[in-house]
């Protein structure tokens, strides 16, 4: 989780999680990872979680037991401490949602790349929580910027092309 205090301006990395009051603006920026944003318009209170990926690549005894429960590089993490940090202030059903990013940022051989993998994941979380989310930027082959402006619940999102080299 980020270190919380007071500055204008909370940039949340891959694979951090924010929730709070203390800063004026969230900032991420996503290629195939997905953002998921909550902002409460009563109370003011909001956050952003930034995860990499679904779940572990692989799933053996050498990575079982390591991966801890505040390591939010994973969908299930990062979700589920936003889901307690809603319910920790009001009812997860008052927050504005947001579910952003998931580009397809490099190439791949499967059935489903990373960026729609993580989409996925993050739909059927919605879905389980009886969650609607206000605003959905998703997809494509770009990546964006985000900033989540604390005071107005706000979003703006810059997209950026990938160029063809």
């Amino acid at each position: 989780m980020v270190v919380v205090s007071k500055y204008d301006t909370c940039t949340v990395h891959p694979g951090e999680l924010y929730f709070g009051t203390a800063y004026t603006h969230i900032r991420t920026l996503l290629g195939s990872c997905v953002a998921v944003t909550a902002w409460h318009p009563k109370l003011k209170v909001g956050g952003l979680c930034h995860y990499l990926l679904t779940e572990p690549k692989q799933k053996n005894a050498s990575t079982q037991g390591k991966i801890s429960a505040r390591d939010y590089r994973y969908a299930q993490n990062a979700l589920l401490e936003m889901r307690l940090a809603m319910l920790r202030v009001s009812n997860p059903k008052e927050f504005q949602i947001g579910l952003f990013g998931g580009g397809d940022m490099f190439a791949y051989s499967g059935p489903t790349s990373i960026g729609s993998d993580n989409i996925a994941y993050a739909r059927e979380w919605l879905i389980q929580e009886d969650l609607k989310p206000c605003r959905v930027d998703v997809g494509g082959a770009i990546s964006r910027s985000l900033t989540m402006v604390m005071t107005s619940g706000e979003i703006q999102v810059k997209h950026y092309q990938m160029s063809a080299d």
